[in-house]
């Protein structure tokens, strides 16, 4: 599904007011006889500029077919149409010389070579704006291996596109409507094309505008100074003594996160140096306690020990979570030192709870 979008581009949007203008354009230059050959050949270089413009869109990774502007049929500005017919001139002229000297057979086979690579030489063209680039064999196959199997879906199209036409000719359809579809299929075969180097953009190293991987990256850049923001104004509360109001920032961004465990490390990183130890505290308690909700014991004890490490004082915030990360630091963690840290005070903690006998018990155990 993701290439048919590409194939049917053209038909919306100023791609599809370039077929009827254009199409409208060159029916009135074919009645003009001698007089309207300069506006024939005025308009077919503005289509095939628009055609290697809207390759560039679809390549760049936007969906919406370009408006045709002045600026886009400048002759100083987009000469790559010019320069397809310089590398097919120069195929041509290879062709002759290898008739001349070769032989029949070895000039038909050359001409099939350089009709398979013709979309290769108009991806480079396009991609590089480079003549000699889009003239060079090498260039060629490396474009063609990292289609890879897109690439015969390109000739597919083309071959299509080729049989279509020759058959909707044969009916002899009204002049303005063969042209349209003309100009239509050719448009559509730029667009395939430049869809094609778009979906296959991290094989080929090319660097897109619009992506499904860029808008995520632009999203999380802007969702990381959103928070960035959030934080330093909790900070300044926090300078300025209004801690409820501080933590209440902090809270209510959390929980409109959904509360993830990635949230709340990311905020223990950067409330680790604030002045007053309580936020780090507290925000380490949360975290401890989401974890074990979420049954991830592992990072549970982990996070535990490190924040061990800088507060020896340091408790899980309930005595199920104290005894919970105690008896994981036993069973299956590894780490006693951090079991007798938690249960060296637990009963003074929580004094009266009916897991205390239990944490007796696990401290004794560990003597």
């Amino acid at each position: 599904m993701k290439l048919i979008r590409h194939l049917f581009r053209p038909a919306r949007g100023g791609a599809a007011a370039v077929v009827v203008v254009f199409a409208f354009l060159l029916v009135i230059a074919s009645r003009a006889g001698l007089m309207g050959i300069p506006m024939a050949l005025l308009v077919i270089s503005w289509y095939f500029k628009y055609a290697y413009i809207l390759f560039d869109h679809t390549v760049r990774g936007f969906d919406e077919p370009p408006t045709l502007d002045i600026q886009m049929v400048n002759p100083v500005n987009e000469q790559r149409p010019l320069g397809q017919v310089v590398i097919l001139g120069l195929i041509y002229l290879a062709v002759k010389q290898v008739q001349q000297y070769l032989g029949f057979p070895a000039a038909f086979a050359l001409t099939g070579v350089c009709l398979f690579f013709l979309p290769a030489s108009v991806a480079v063209l396009g991609l590089e704006s480079n003549l000699l680039k889009a003239a060079y064999p090498v260039a060629w196959f490396r474009l063609v291996h990292g289609l890879g199997w897109l690439y015969g879906a390109v000739l597919l199209v083309i071959f299509g596109y080729a049989l279509g036409l020759a058959v909707l000719w044969k009916l002899d359809l009204p002049m303005p409507l063969e042209i349209a579809i003309g100009m239509f299929a050719l448009l559509s075969v730029f667009s395939f094309l430049g869809g094609a180097l778009y979906e296959r953009r991290d094989e080929l190293g090319i660097e897109t505008w619009v992506s499904p991987e860029r808008t995520e990256a632009l999203k999380t850049k802007e969702d990381l100074r959103e928070s960035e923001k959030l934080v330093l104004d909790a900070y300044g509360l926090m300078r300025a003594g209004a801690h409820v109001k501080s933590w209440q920032v902090l809270a209510e961004w959390l929980k409109s996160r959904g509360h993830a465990p990635e949230d709340y490390r990311w905020l223990c990183e950067r409330t680790v140096t604030w002045d007053d130890p309580r936020y780090i505290t507290r925000l380490t308690e949360e975290h401890v306690a989401r974890l074990l909700i979420l049954k991830r014991n592992g990072e549970a004890l982990d996070v535990v020990a490190q924040r061990l490490n800088l507060d020896p004082s340091f408790r899980p915030k309930s005595a199920a979570d104290t005894l919970g990360v105690a008896q994981l630091a036993c069973q299956g963690g590894g780490s006693p030192k951090v079991a007798r840290a938690l249960l060296a005070d637990f009963a003074t903690r929580f004094a009266g709870d009916p897991r205390v006998p239990v944490a007796d018990a696990l401290a004794h155990h560990l003597r």
